[in-house]
């Protein structure tokens, strides 16, 4: 039996405003009970040219976005893709160098800045689920050939709805809740890998 809140409602493009959208990295697909973004976060470049627009415009501006679905719809937000941070000492595997603070993924105010958004009631679902888990990353330099032994940075997510998640107690009476998150790590032909989303969407 086909499950009818798996059938999308509407696609969409863009956050709306002509600066990020000219972007051209965002899709929406609406289903009944949830929705999911996939995107593309604006790598603030080599030099740091664009960690401005990056954090203070861009990132405020998606988690705003996600906020105002989430009231207008009434049913949880899921957003997903490349976010292009490194968000805490686990994501990364040479935690404590130094450079990592002036490289596009690592700085303070990228990290800063997803801290913030998750504040806004949101979760990122991987770290929920595997809160102490280390060397799961989504990205390796191919040219420093860093693949092989793992030397990774965890830069792709599943941001989400708090109540996606829940504490286990009621999770019977909601109609989307996560039960896992992973990455393929073996899947090749790119420098990052998939990532997965378990929901278990009631019909």
């Amino acid at each position: 039996e086909e499950n009818k809140n798996m059938i999308p409602l509407k696609v969409s493009y863009g956050l709306g405003k002509r600066s990020h959208d000219e972007e051209g990295r965002i899709i929406t697909v609406d289903f009944p009970i949830f929705s999911l973004t996939n995107l593309y976060v604006p790598n603030s470049g080599q030099k740091l040219e664009r960690l401005t627009y990056r954090t203070d415009s861009w990132d405020r501006d998606l988690v705003e976005t996600m906020h105002a679905k989430e009231q207008k719809d009434d049913k949880p937000v899921i957003w997903l893709g490349d976010l292009n941070v490194a968000h805490t000492n686990l994501d990364v595997w040479n935690d404590g160098a130094k450079h990592l603070a002036k490289t596009s993924g690592t700085t303070p105010e990228e990290r800063e800045s997803f801290t913030q958004q998750l504040a806004c009631g949101y979760v990122d679902i991987f770290r929920h689920l595997h809160p102490t888990a280390k060397g799961h990353y989504t990205y390796w330099s191919q040219r420093a050939g860093n693949r092989a032994p793992n030397k990774g940075l965890r830069l792709d997510y599943f941001v989400g709805s708090k109540s996606l998640v829940g504490d286990g107690n009621d999770d019977d009476d909601k109609k989307v809740v996560v039960k896992d998150c992973y990455m393929l790590p073996d899947q090749v032909g790119s420098d990052h890998c998939p990532i997965v989303l378990e929901l278990q969407v009631k019909k």
